[in-house]
């Protein structure tokens, strides 16, 4: 069922010609006030009755409103004319901001006096487009597009934004970098894809993919990442949603000069291995057999979601990290490239994160580092 439009409202209030008048008379004032003895003249009573009565107005208008956000923002601009005709303001030194705050004042008046939607309108609009599916979880909501939606005239485009701002108070929707968009995983992105996004944002922070880097292809993500290609579209889609990346149809996914976060330097490669062998097993068997073995075991764990005796698994990925601890030394020597390094701190990362609390994720980590220890078994090469 499709969200009807909210209805074109007069709302209480001074009409729309009044408040025009009054702008006008503030004019007036602004421009017969002597600009050499501004600082020290007397606020002209002209403009203290004026101001007391487009209070008073205000005030009357805030008492009808339905959004709260709205009348937040009424009771700020109605507190700064206040605040330059209090008592205790001295004489002349607040006419040019009490022009200033009074002006701000008539102007959201003379927009509130326009025949549009009422912010309340519209927020009831955008819960009906969001509980009707119209906008699900995770789709944004722009103001502009809304407000074009709605064929509201430009100055009234701040309604949709004073309505959006209701719906994020309720939790229906929610600020991102790149905008505001619906509360809630977005249709078609499951709870592996969000796991995704956050451990590729973890090898952002990193830096195994520092900033203006490009991340791997997606076909290129899915062997190390033991994932499907689409959950991991899907990944660099919830990304690029938030501003930590920017991708476009048959490019790759950059990472932003400034994703949002504080991002490490890159793990020294060279030092890295001394790391990794205190963190694994002292005397572990790293025999280019045994590796494929450990490999192929934590691969199998993941894919068919078998759960191993307990301790296997933090047992299996310290053994792990002590074969990326041997072989990342020798794959370092032969390969020096950006993308050899990147697999090589990948796999240190992979090895050196804390644990998840979570049983199945743990699985998944431990795969994801037996496929990095089986891309640093390929580098090493005969050194291994």
């Amino acid at each position: 069922m499709t969200t009807p439009l909210p209805e074109r409202t007069l709302l209480p209030g001074p009409p729309y010609g009044y408040v025009r008048d009054a702008l006008r008379e503030l004019l007036v004032i602004e421009r017969a006030a002597p600009e050499e003895s501004t600082a020290v003249a007397p606020i002209p009573a002209q403009l203290t009755d004026l101001a007391d009565q487009w209070v008073k107005a205000a005030h009357a208008c805030v008492a009808d409103m339905g959004s709260a956000t709205q009348r937040a923002r009424w009771q700020t601009l109605i507190a700064a004319v206040e605040t330059r005709q209090s008592a205790h303001a001295p004489a002349g030194t607040d006419m040019p901001a009490l022009c200033t705050a009074l002006r701000d004042l008539l102007v959201a008046m003379l927009e509130y006096s326009r025949l549009e939607p009422p912010v309340p309108g519209i927020s009831d609009y955008l819960r009906g487009r969001i509980a009707d599916g119209t906008c699900p979880p995770g789709s944004p909501l722009g103001a502009r597009r809304i407000a074009a939606e709605l064929r509201l005239a430009p100055v009234s485009a701040v309604r949709v934004k004073l309505a959006l701002a209701d719906l994020e108070t309720e939790g229906l929707v929610e600020s991102t970098r790149n905008g505001i968009r619906v509360t809630g995983t977005p249709a078609g992105r499951s709870d592996r894809s969000v796991q995704v996004a956050q451990w590729l944002r973890t090898l952002i922070r990193e830096g195994v993919y520092p900033p203006g880097s490009a991340l791997p292809r997606v076909a290129d993500l899915a062997r190390p990442l033991v994932t499907p290609t689409p959950v991991i579209s899907s990944a660099v889609a919830l990304l690029d949603d938030e501003g930590t990346v920017r991708s476009g149809l048959g490019v790759r996914a950059v990472v932003v000069q400034d994703p949002g976060f504080a991002v490490a330097a890159p793990l020294d490669l060279t030092t890295v291995d001394l790391r990794l062998t205190l963190a694994g097993w002292a005397g572990s068997d790293t025999s280019p057999q045994r590796v494929r073995e450990t490999c192929r075991r934590a691969r199998s764990w993941w894919h068919h979601r078998i759960a191993p005796a307990p301790g296997r698994v933090p047992h299996t990925h310290r053994t792990l990290t002590s074969m990326a601890a041997h072989l990342i030394p020798a794959a370092h020597a032969h390969h020096q490239t950006p993308q050899a390094e990147a697999t090589m701190r990948r796999a240190a990362v992979t090895a050196l994160a804390p644990q998840p609390d979570y049983p199945q994720e743990q699985l998944w980590r431990t795969a994801c580092l037996a496929a990095a220890v089986l891309e640093l078994q390929d580098l090493a090469g005969d050194a291994a």
